[in-house]
């Protein structure tokens, strides 16, 4: 796109849509891309279903407690912040009033929430779409955790070639706080059947780096092109009504 087709493009949209990623561990079994690729796969699918301005993606993003493993690379949560805001002030000087964030990694969640402020503050607005919470949200079947079978069916739609089954591991969850806390999930332990959040280094209490309920081992094609499928056609029936809202100083 040239600045002369930008300039045509806000004179009759001000929706634009953006990918934001991560480039960190997925288990050993996915490469550490999964959080930008399967959002620019979706991109691509949602472009041929409807009509809105692609800005370029933001592959890394913020996950400073995966970076124990070796890949993993973190801008942290001020960064991002910092970077997406100045991406949306530019685009609001050229005319976007509704922004799409379409990301792919839960730590993102915190910086894009604080630029959807600033944009509400603005006169503009700014929309959040984790895609694997919208996916679960879909269909339950399809909920998942981190690396695990819901993000390890959408990286074989994106590329088979990309999922590397023969170094699949199990969980490998390990009890670093004892016994009496076991290892629950994502930041957690348990005491008294109730997860309880204790920040900490992922790779101290996960040696393979995938946690959750959804298996990889039980991943398919199929499964991924059904729920990439099915996020696309619901993202663009999104953007085409969210097209009518009045939003603006």
């Amino acid at each position: 796109m040239t600045c002369r087709q930008a300039e045509d493009y806000f004179r009759s949209s001000d929706m634009v849509m953006m990918a934001v990623g991560s480039v960190e561990n997925h288990g050993s079994h996915n490469v550490l891309g999964v959080d930008i690729l399967i959002p620019e796969k979706l991109l691509n699918m949602i472009e041929e279903k409807t009509e809105i301005l692609i800005a370029p993606s933001c592959p890394y993003g913020a996950c400073d407690d995966l970076t124990g493993y070796a890949g993993t690379v973190s801008v942290g949560e001020d960064c991002l912040y910092e970077f997406l805001k100045r991406i949306a002030e530019g685009l609001y000087r050229h005319g976007a009033r509704k922004i799409l964030f379409l990301n792919g990694h839960g730590g993102n969640s915190s910086s894009i929430t604080k630029v959807c402020l600033d944009l509400d503050r603005m006169g503009a607005a700014g929309v959040m779409l984790n895609w694997w919470q919208l996916a679960g949200d879909l269909n339950p079947d399809w909920k998942g955790g981190h690396g695990g079978g819901e993000e390890t069916a959408a990286m074989m739609a994106v590329d088979p070639g990309l999922v590397h089954f023969d170094e699949m591991r199990t969980m490998e969850l390990v009890d670093d706080m004892g016994e009496r806390f076991p290892t629950a999930g994502f930041d957690k332990v348990l005491f008294r059947n109730v997860g309880v959040p204790i920040p900490r280094e992922v790779k101290k209490y996960t040696t393979n780096g995938w946690i959750g309920p959804d298996d990889p081992k039980y991943a398919t094609e199929e499964w991924g092109k059904e729920m990439l499928s099915a996020m696309a056609d619901f993202i663009a029936a999104f953007i085409e009504e969210f097209r009518h809202v009045k939003i603006g100083k």
